[in-house]
């Protein structure tokens, strides 16, 4: 990686700084930019664009072709042109894990209906970091935790029994706290059906039925988990009893009011935790790090768990419980993927699960195509609320930002078709010396900063840079095509552009398999 190799000049000369590399403006001559002369300058009282000159001169490179300091202390570094052109024989390699095991746990949606939208941005946004996680070095599996047991699962047993009351022409009596939607209208009738009447019986016909319905709705949307976990299963293990005996024989627990507290404030909360309820109901908690614990055991250097924003808060009560275990708190990162809300008709469109109003990721996919939605929800950091604007995914045209950069693979694809019937085929040795306009090397550029999007990537552990980056690789390839002509009567020079568009289609595919969206051959 260019950026990787300027860092590490840099360092060199300054190895107990922090080198940060950024990327120069479009109205600034150069391509790549530090502020190291600033970090300096400001324990040494000069001027930062006099440190900048002195940095400057000591830069020396055959990557680079030109340093420029801009006042009032930026260094920019041009990047040779024989360098860009050689990079674009080099296959994409990037190793940034070096086999390091990492286990992302994501959706998790308690087995109480179907998947909502806010799930299925994180869907998106774990599966997406499997793929980018595995492309660059780690092993990365993903997992699926099923809260099968406590009081959720019993209320949507309960409010199932008063449908199927309801369904006998008598009123239903829906706990306040029940599930309301008429989605359970059609499950009461089938668990009718089957003569179901225990409550028991209706918790666990339920639960089983819509472990199924997510399996099959994350299938249709391109997620898949090696591991689906039950929270019984961690029970069965006797794990929530030895986490219990661990913060007991430590003495971070307590009684009070009748109820168990877990002293979680010792370890950063901002008040101790009940773990036990007085009615000796389990609370979340105790089982949740019971839960860690097991997946501690299995041999992970890495836990990542992706949440939604009513998690917040939770954050800081389950690190304390793994770290009451033994276990240091950077062995787990929790990511929250925020809000998403829908429009329709510049209007926003209003969700409740419980009351059943809200729009399931079924519902949506319905609607708009897999590839559209999974594209849409990376268009923002997780750690921004999202604007779903359902007449944009719907238009098929270049105004929606999938098409616009699916239809720049299509074009490439079609251009390589008409070369081969005029009897060009793709030079394995081009020669690239012919490529010499800037919106050939905007491009090239473009290209070769591509393992730098899934360093951000990795590092930030948030996928939409790709999204972002695809756009800008298609509106450059764009720019280009409107131009130039790929295939003309210089043969030689057709092959090199032939090679560059080539290499622009790969990483387009590769760039678009990573977030899980498809590349059509023709559109």
């Amino acid at each position: 990686m260019i950026r990787q190799r300027l860092r590490n000049l840099l360092t060199k000369l300054y190895p107990d700084e922090d080198i940060v590399i950024d990327y120069v403006p479009k109205d600034k001559k150069g391509d790549y930019s530090t502020n190291l002369a600033f970090k300096i300058a400001s324990r040494t009282g000069e001027k930062p664009e006099t440190v900048a000159e002195r940095i400057a001169k000591k830069v020396k490179d055959p990557l680079i072709a030109d340093t420029i300091v801009y006042p009032p202390g930026f260094i920019n570094f041009e990047i040779s042109k024989k360098f860009l052109l050689d990079s674009l024989f080099e296959p994409l390699e990037i190793n940034l894990g070096n086999g390091k095991k990492v286990l992302i746990e994501f959706v998790s949606v308690n087995p109480t209906g179907p998947i909502n939208i806010v799930n299925a941005r994180a869907a998106a946004i774990g599966d997406s970091l499997i793929r980018v996680l595995n492309k660059t070095g780690f092993k990365a599996e993903a997992e699926y935790y099923i809260n099968d047991q406590g009081r959720q699962t019993d209320l949507l047993a309960i409010s199932i029994r008063e449908r199927i009351n309801q369904l006998k022409g008598k009123k239903a009596k829906i706990p306040e706290d029940g599930y309301h939607g008429e989605y359970l209208i059609d499950l009461a009738r089938e668990v009718d059906s089957k003569g179901i009447s225990e409550v028991e019986e209706i918790r666990r016909f339920a639960v089983n039925h819509f472990i199924n319905e997510h399996k099959n709705t994350l299938k249709n949307f391109g997620v898949e988990f090696d591991y689906w976990i039950r929270e019984s299963d961690v029970y069965q293990k006797g794990l929530v009893d030895k986490v219990l005996k661990i913060l007991n024989e430590k003495g971070l627990t307590y009684n009070k009011d009748n109820a168990l507290f877990f002293r979680a404030t010792q370890f950063g909360d901002t008040e101790d935790r009940v773990i036990i309820t007085s009615q000796k109901r389990h609370t979340y908690l105790l089982p949740d790090i019971a839960y860690h614990l097991d997946k501690i055991s299995r041999g992970y250097d890495q836990l990542i768990n992706i949440w939604g924003p009513d998690h917040h808060g939770y954050i800081k009560r389950l690190i304390g419980g793994i770290i009451a275990l033994g276990y240091t708190n950077d062995l787990i990162k929790i990511i929250i993927a925020q809000e998403v809300k829908l429009k329709r008709g510049g209007e926003y469109i209003k969700m409740s699960k419980r009351a059943g109003t809200f729009t399931s990721l079924d519902q949506l996919l319905a609607e708009i195509p897999k590839d559209v939605v999974r594209f849409f929800f990376l268009t923002r950091s997780c750690s921004q609320h999202l604007d779903f604007d359902l007449d944009l995914a719907r238009k098929q045209s270049e105004d929606n930002p999938v098409y616009y950069v699916q239809y720049a693979y299509a074009r490439i694809r079609s251009i390589i078709r008409f070369a081969r019937e005029k009897g060009l085929e793709l030079p394995e040795t081009p020669e690239l010396s012919l490529i010499d306009k800037e919106e050939e090397f905007d491009l090239l550029k473009s290209i070769l900063r591509f393992p730098e999007v899934l360093e951000d990537v990795v590092r930030n552990l948030d996928p939409y840079p790709i999204t972002y980056y695809l756009i800008d690789l298609a509106r450059n390839f764009h720019y280009f095509y409107q131009k130039y002509r790929v295939v003309g009567d210089d043969r030689k020079l057709s092959g090199a552009r032939l090679f560059l568009v080539n290499k622009t289609a790969q990483t387009i595919s590769d760039g678009l398999n990573l977030i899980g969206v498809s590349c059509p051959e023709r559109m």
